[in-house]
């Protein structure tokens, strides 16, 4: 029903505002007025772009800056190159030459295919390097004839793109899940070598079968391993485990200290990251 005297209302009609009230502040449709204009790309004193203070927004961008700087090294390989620690020991391209094996001499000889061509070989790779020797021997005085059944072999790998650590320790115990019927594995820490190392025993119908001592030094891995396959005569039995282990850690203490020396067979050029 109308009211007598009352002006007639329209549907969605603005109400009046007060005096001096900008008109945007009740209408919801309405833009408000644009800030000042400032000098191009420069935002408003003492704020940064989206409205927070200036030195978070310059802090944003020396992230940006980190960032990309990382990227690039990552690019070209420089990051990798600096990171890489291998505790000083160098590549070796002759492992023969290197692990001497001094210990084991004294008790057996060796049977290298050539003493000009040991049986050994080494790779130099963009991301990975390694060198390795395999020796033969049979033990001192022996005249039985029968096949070589002993071998010492050293490996060394030098990790120039990924970082051994993590993964290493786990590398040795995972010998111990590997026992069958006739084959048993024991790993245990060994002290005095690189930041960690491990003496890996294997037992072969419940006679020693073959021990190895690894080492990591940094992103440098090595091992040196004693395999022992059985024998007749003088061979028929394996030296004892305290025998082998003290053989393994002399030996590898003289070879980790060669690794520090310069190689003296190092062919120039074949190291793809000179």
């Amino acid at each position: 029903m109308a009211i007598p005297g009352a002006q007639p209302q329209q549907p969605f009609s603005q109400q009046p505002t007060s005096v001096g009230t900008p008109a945007y502040q009740f209408n919801p449709y309405a833009q408000p007025s644009a800030p000042p204009p400032g000098p191009p790309g420069q935002p408003p004193t003492g704020q940064g772009r989206g409205g927070g203070p200036r030195w978070l927004w310059a802090l944003g961008g020396v992230v940006v800056a980190s960032v990309t700087w990382a990227a690039t090294l990552m690019a070209t390989g420089a990051l990798e190159k600096d990171t890489a620690d291998f505790r000083g020991y160098r590549f070796h391209h002759d492992m023969c030459e290197v692990a001497e094996l001094a210990s084991f001499k004294e008790d057996y000889e060796f049977k290298d295919s050539s003493s000009d061509n040991p049986d050994g070989y080494s790779s130099r790779q963009k991301g990975y390097d390694i060198s390795q020797c395999s020796r033969a021997m049979t033990k001192k005085g022996d005249t039985s004839g029968t096949a070589l059944s002993t071998y010492v072999s050293t490996t060394v790998e030098w990790h120039k793109k990924s970082d051994p650590t993590g993964e290493f320790a786990s590398q040795q115990q995972v010998w111990e899940d590997q026992k069958s019927r006739t084959y048993k594995y024991s790993v245990s820490s060994v002290d005095g070598f690189g930041d960690e190392a491990y003496l890996v025993k294997e037992e072969r119908g419940g006679s020693l079968g073959s021990l190895k001592l690894t080492v990591r030094a940094g992103w440098m891995t090595y091992e040196m391993r004693w395999s022992w396959f059985g024998g007749t005569g003088e061979n028929a039995g394996p030296p004892s485990v305290e025998t082998v282990t003290e053989w393994l850690k002399t030996d590898t203490r003289a070879a980790l200290k060669a690794l520090e020396k310069p190689d003296s067979k190092n062919v120039p050029g074949r190291d793809p990251d000179a």
